[in-house]
């Protein structure tokens, strides 16, 4: 299933999403963010072709769920709430600097409708740069030394940019960041997002902007306080997204002539691999889980026993669990995520 993105026009957005991915923008929108795929109240994507074409994610997982995520547990549980949000970032501006909280603080304090299709996750997130323009960076982390009171502080009296962990980034870079970690994207970067299906946000700093409003936007200092972590803070009970590996990276499983794969995440929360293709077929199985494809370059021919498609930069298709098989055929230049339950994504 092919899917058709929601656009989201944010302040620090812009028009590159179109030049670099192909997408198709309103007039005149500064275009930030487009939901890939998406199953959540704020915004839920449909599919764009094929016999279910016009309907949501969420539609199409209450009629077509088992056969979508398989019968499998780690995909059963995404049958209430898909478990994945997957985006398109262009930053022509900087974002304000944020954190998310993980799954045990949203449970326990983000109220809502006691449903699991409404109930707000934690979010632990990670990027992949697509374009990175000169000079280009962004915020992973505070510096060494940081404390809370250092930190809140900082937030209340000025002196916060001086806390802030900034790396220069290129087109290629992967970025972990789990739920308690301060962040921000800097200007001139065009990203691709995976992230838990949350849209929980708390901003501390927004380097003295205003909104589309011309008002200056909100922060939530308290609540971020409460769910930054701080060198030496344990990890909390309950964080489905919580990860051995710092770095959230787990190394090349493939390294070969025309076909590299990348393991880039396997958390509680999810899996996702890179695979980068050319002029080399590569087949792989679903695992008995849904895989959610996103094209960050190139393009490729994508085969599975119900027929075939024409895929190219821009694009994200969700294979359902019951297709067994997919295969990428006449790949030129493909660069593709293949994001997926935890365990669940490909790494050969």
């Amino acid at each position: 299933m092919k899917m058709q993105p929601v656009l989201v026009e944010r302040i620090w957005g812009g028009r590159r999403l179109a030049d670099i991915l192909g997408k198709t923008l309103p007039p005149d929108a500064r275009i930030g963010e487009s939901w890939e795929l998406a199953d959540h109240p704020n915004g839920r994507s449909r599919v764009a072709d094929g016999p279910l074409a016009g309907q949501t994610l969420r539609e199409v997982l209450e009629r077509h769920g088992l056969e979508i995520l398989g019968r499998a547990p780690p995909a059963r549980a995404w049958a209430a709430r898909f478990g994945l949000l997957v985006k398109f970032i262009d930053a022509s501006d900087r974002l304000s600097v944020q954190v998310h909280p993980d799954d045990a603080y949203a449970s326990a304090h983000v109220p809502g409708p006691n449903t699991d299709a409404a109930r707000e996750s934690g979010k632990t997130e990670c990027w992949i740069v697509i374009h990175a323009e000169p000079g280009a960076w962004l915020v992973s982390g505070l510096r060494p030394g940081t404390t809370r009171d250092r930190f809140a502080e900082a937030a209340r009296k000025g002196g916060l940019e001086e806390l802030l962990a900034q790396r220069p980034v290129k087109a290629g870079d992967f970025v972990w960041v789990p739920a308690g970690t301060v962040h921000a994207i800097g200007p001139g970067i065009v990203l691709a997002e995976v992230q838990q299906n949350s849209d929980l946000t708390y901003r501390v700093y927004d380097w003295g902007r205003v909104g589309l409003d011309g008002k200056p936007r909100q922060t939530h200092l308290r609540e971020a306080l409460e769910c930054i972590r701080f060198a030496g803070d344990p990890a909390r009970q309950g964080d489905a997204a919580a990860s051995p590996a710092p770095a959230g990276g787990r190394g090349k499983t493939s390294d070969e002539t025309g076909l590299v794969i990348d393991h880039l995440v396997d958390s509680a929360a999810f899996s996702l691999s890179r695979i980068v293709l050319d002029r080399r077929p590569w087949a792989a199985d679903t695992r008995g889980s849904c895989v959610a494809l996103v094209v960050l370059a190139g393009k490729a021919r994508l085969a599975t026993g119900d027929g075939q498609t024409a895929i190219r930069a821009g694009d994200t298709i969700l294979v359902p669990a019951d297709a067994k098989e997919y295969a990428l055929e006449q790949p030129e230049r493909l660069t593709v995520l293949a994001a997926a339950p935890p365990g669940k994504a490909p790494q050969r």
